[in-house]
């Protein structure tokens, strides 16, 4: 049997409306139930506008919550304000997605990775120059590009510069918001493999948001797949290929291109554009586009399912 796991990060019901100038009310994220445990890795993934990064805003307490709850170490920390929040924000830091404007052009990189340091505690110039050369072995960068500026780099350093400074509180949670999606494939596959050494060193646990399914799956121990503000499906990475079935899970997977695939075969595209959250559709948010939709899914909408102990899903195929 295996040890149960311990849930350091924990969203329930997490929902985030935003009010147009028009007045109408766009919802971002609806109804969304995460878990994260200690030590491994959730990755997230859907299409551009399925709520990723609002989602992302609300689990590192950059936006509250319209409605529901978010718990860290079994705490709720929904409404934290002031220090308190501040002080939790070292717990949870973020990889952002373009490293190329993640950086002040005319701070040092010895400087710019120590920065999350120097707001949180006093350490003398001795120790910080210790703790900047420690941060940039941990990233596998030359000490010596401490005193470089980092758009003298290339875009796979600045991004290990970022990781640095995203380690620099020692946190134990680290959100990669499309932190290689802006990177060359070969340079894609280092920054992963440096993300699992580090993940086993110091046991931190890693939210990682991508498009790519193959990627997300590549080194997530747990995948989400969210469509239009929803979650429509929760599986174990290692069966992401075998397992999903969600119809927009597998529209994903079809459209993976792999070197041994049969270019033969007509690819199966997803049609339709994703609708609108200011006018979201009745019934089942993915039925405009499923080519699997019943009547029943036009009216009702499908909640999270367990296929499995580890397999959510929400369709109605599958109740």
């Amino acid at each position: 049997m295996s040890e149960p796991r311990e849930i350091i990060l924990e969203g329930r019901g997490l929902t985030r409306r935003y009010t147009t100038d028009s007045g109408q009310t766009l919802t971002a994220c609806k109804e969304v139930d995460i878990e994260l445990a200690r030590g491994r890795t959730l990755g997230i993934v859907g299409e551009s506008g399925c709520g990723k990064s609002t989602l992302l805003r609300m689990l590192t307490q950059l936006e509250r919550p319209d409605e529901g709850r978010l718990f860290f170490r079994g705490g709720d920390i929904t409404a934290l304000k002031g220090e308190a929040l501040r002080r939790n924000r070292r717990h949870i830091q973020m990889v952002f997605q373009d490293p190329n404007s993640a950086f002040f052009a005319r701070i040092k990189a010895g400087r710019a990775i120590t920065e999350p340091i120097r707001n949180f505690e006093k350490l003398s110039a001795r120790q910080l120059r210790e703790k900047q050369a420690e941060l940039l072995r941990l990233v596998q960068l030359p000490e010596e590009f401490a005193d470089r500026y980092p758009h003298s780099m290339s875009g796979g350093q600045r991004q290990r510069l970022g990781l640095a400074r995203a380690l620099a509180l020692d946190p134990e949670i680290l959100i990669c918001d499309e932190a290689t999606s802006a990177l060359d494939v070969s340079v894609q596959e280092r920054i992963i493999e440096l993300l699992v050494a580090i993940q086993k060193r110091r046991r931190i646990s890693i939210i990682f948001v991508c498009h790519d399914l193959a990627l997300v799956q590549s080194l997530s121990h747990q995948v989400m797949v969210m469509y239009l503000g929803g979650v429509v499906e929760v599986l174990p990475g290692d069966e992401v290929w075998d397992k999903a079935v969600h119809p927009y899970s597998q529209a994903l997977l079809h459209s993976v291109f792999a070197v041994d695939m049969d270019f033969d075969q007509p690819l199966n595209t997803l049609q339709g554009e994703v609708p609108s959250p200011l006018n979201m559709p009745r019934g089942c948010s993915f039925h405009t586009r499923c080519p699997k939709c019943m009547e029943r899914c036009r009216d009702e909408r499908p909640i999270l399912r367990r296929l499995s102990p580890n397999h959510q899903v929400a369709c109605h195929l599958f109740d």
